[in-house]
């Protein structure tokens, strides 16, 4: 009986979850990151692709090496019904509601003044920091992050229940759940592996001191849960991607010394209450075992999570290896935890159960306790997840959602994909077009892509052979549309929107006229060679009438981690020299203009003069064997009037 009475609590948790989440996420979109455009593109890859070679995918840049399966998961959705973003954002809160759910299910097993405790800490955390689970997806798009965090704490809870079962399998079982999470995202399985590692090892040292017997399996089992980390593919992948910089937004900015800070104390309060722990009685322990095991398991959740934040936050500061941004992922585990364990102190410190839940039936507590089961669990969830997700969406899914699939059809139906198309609009925002295009369209993240990211305009429109629009908007110019309209959009034809300028890719219009500096074209673009480099642009006789002249250059710099930085003056005959730097914070700006002296215009060709200040080899920085002297990156050129400065 009470083995179907937990078989209905079971499956009552996963329906009542698919409906909040539902609820919550259904039309809705509560951030404007660019990470949800990355996000789409892989699930609309992994919708229809199982194994997904690189030869045909260099669309996806690094987010080709990225764990998938949170992606497939969100896929599963959409193949379901979900709509684009609708099933992204539904894979994630529905994971929020697990964790959820979970961390409050172990809370009452402790006492129901406990949970309470919890539930209030974690409301003054959502109004004042919002470092809380689930907030991966409020103002910012961690999507895998948070899925991530909903199978580590099912697999936790897992390892918990077979702790005291048979510790060869919990070893097994740890080991393999560790290598399952890490195929999702670093942050949860670092948690994961350090909760799992923690419970084992209390329990080895609990036999050590209470017991005087040494177990080898536990000591074996550390080694190979560690081993299950760094074992995984996907670690040194996502090491490498740690370095990327980026933006994330809490209720209230949070100082890296700050989050470190905040970590000590969760760690410092997670280790006392793991010492009571250790110290107790064995009998008394067994006989307080629900509550007992809940509170090892907050605890060492609350351990791990504090020590791979300050794991990584000390490899950044001492080392340099990773990012800011990379360290602050951490802050959602951190503050979660943080406001599960001092309540978790507090009632340890001054010895006080309270009344759990789930009291043992020898004891003389109120029936209505035990008749509660998880019910208040069900309840704390569902007010911290209205509190959480219950926001104005930043954007009309719906429509947005309606020109996705459209943008799509115009891939499927008019086989226009990659670098010969882009999706552009005034009238809707500028994460939308790049969502479009790198998603639906499969377009590179070149600089003319990345310049979407602005004003939602590409730099150099007549670049690209189509532009796919919204009926009525500024590029909708007569007589320039390719076919009829796709739904919502129509496709026009980019260079009768704007003329082409020179492209110095590979086979690129630009080519012929590079002269002395420069290397083999390439995919993107040309590297200069050295300290010098020129190219020589024709002058049509349109460009000789105008009253005032610009170059355009659209460029980008060599930055690798270990010397992030090129400056670059660029020149003409008789003109004013400009000087531009190109580093990480300003990598999305790609076009640079120069102005042009009337007397430039009168002959045939035009020089245009580079000279690198601190060009850099691959070999001399640890990059690799190319002894190339790479500084800075040419993509196009062309020759526009003045823009008038407003």
């Amino acid at each position: 009986m009470a083995n179907n009475t937990k078989w209905m609590w079971g499956v009552g948790a996963a329906v009542w979850c698919v409906l909040l989440a539902g609820l919550l996420s259904t039309d809705r979109l509560l951030s404007l990151s660019v990470d949800s455009s990355y996000h789409l593109q892989v699930m609309e890859v992994v919708r229809h692709a199982f194994l997904i070679p690189q030869k045909g995918h260099e669309f996806m840049a690094e987010m080709f090496i990225y764990p998938k399966l949170s992606h497939r998961f969100a896929a599963l959705f959409a193949t379901l019904g979900w709509s684009e973003l609708n099933a992204l954002l539904m894979a994630g809160v529905l994971s929020a509601a697990v964790v959820w759910l979970v961390l409050f299910d172990q809370a009452r097993r402790v006492s129901l003044t406990y949970l309470v405790a919890s539930l209030g800490f974690m409301l003054v955390n959502i109004f004042a920091v919002r470092g809380a689970f689930g907030a991966e997806l409020v103002n910012n798009f961690f999507f895998p992050q948070i899925v991530g965090e909903a199978v580590a704490m099912l697999c936790l809870v897992g390892g918990a229940a077979l702790l005291p079962r048979s510790r060869p399998l919990y070893v097994v079982y740890a080991t393999a759940a560790v290598l399952f999470c890490g195929c999702f995202h670093l942050v949860p399985t670092l948690k994961l592996a350090g909760a799992l590692m923690a419970m084992l090892g209390l329990a080895w040292l609990r036999d050590l001191i209470h017991a005087r017997r040494f177990d080898w399996v536990g000591l074996v089992g550390l080694v190979a849960i560690a081993g299950g980390v760094v074992g995984s593919p996907y670690f040194w992948r996502m090491r490498w991607m740690a370095a990327n910089n980026g933006s994330l937004h809490l209720a209230t900015a949070m100082p890296l010394n700050g989050l470190a800070a905040a970590a000590i104390v969760l760690a410092l309060l997670s280790a006392w209450v793991l010492l009571v722990e250790l110290r107790r009685d064995p009998g008394a322990v067994e006989a307080d075992a629900g509550p007992t095991a809940a509170t090892v398991l907050l605890a060492c959740l609350g351990a791990a999570a504090a020590l791979a934040m300050l794991a990584q936050y000390g490899m950044y500061v001492f080392k340099g290896d990773g990012s800011e941004y990379a360290v602050l992922k951490h802050s959602f585990g951190v503050f979660t935890l943080l406001a599960f364990v001092t309540p978790l102190w507090f009632l340890t410190v001054l010895g006080v159960r309270a009344v759990p839940a789930e009291a043992p039936a020898e004891d003389n507590r109120p029936a209505w306790v035990s008749a509660l089961g998880p019910a208040p669990a069900f309840a704390a969830q569902l007010v911290l997840m209205l509190c959480l997700f219950l926001r104005p969406s930043a954007l009309d899914v719906p429509r947005l959602n309606a020109i996705l699939h459209d943008v799509r059809e115009v891939r499927l139906t008019r086989g226009l994909e990659g670098e010969k198309v882009m999706f552009s609009a005034s009238d809707v925002k500028p994460v939308t077009t790049y969502m479009a295009t790198i998603a639906m369209l499969r377009s590179p993240h070149g600089g003319n892509v990345l310049s979407l990211l602005a004003d939602g305009r590409p730099d150099r429109p007549g670049d690209v052979d189509y532009i796919v629009t919204l009926p009525g908007d500024a590029y909708d110019k007569p007589g320039c549309r390719s076919g009829k309209p796709v739904g919502l959009v129509v496709v026009m034809i980019g260079p009768c929107i704007e003329p082409r300028s020179l492209l110095f890719k590979a086979g690129g219009s630009g080519v012929p006229y590079l002269r002395e500096g420069w290397g083999l074209p390439e995919g993107g673009g040309v590297w200069s060679g050295g300290k010098r480099a020129v190219v020589e642009l024709p002058i049509s006789p349109a460009q000789r009438t105008l009253s005032s002249a610009s170059v355009q250059v659209a460029a980008f710099g060599f930055l690798p981690p270990q010397s992030p930085s090129r400056t670059v003056t660029v020149s003409v005959p008789g003109g004013q020299p400009e000087t531009f730097t190109f580093g990480l914070h300003t990598a999305l700006r790609h076009d640079y203009l120069l102005a042009l002296p009337p007397e430039a215009l009168k002959g045939e060709t035009v020089k245009v003069t580079f000279d690198i200040h601190d060009p850099k080899t691959p070999r001399e920085l640890g990059a690799g064997p190319d002894d190339r002297q790479l500084g800075v990156g040419l993509e196009a050129m062309r020759i526009i009037p003045t823009p008038v400065m407003r």
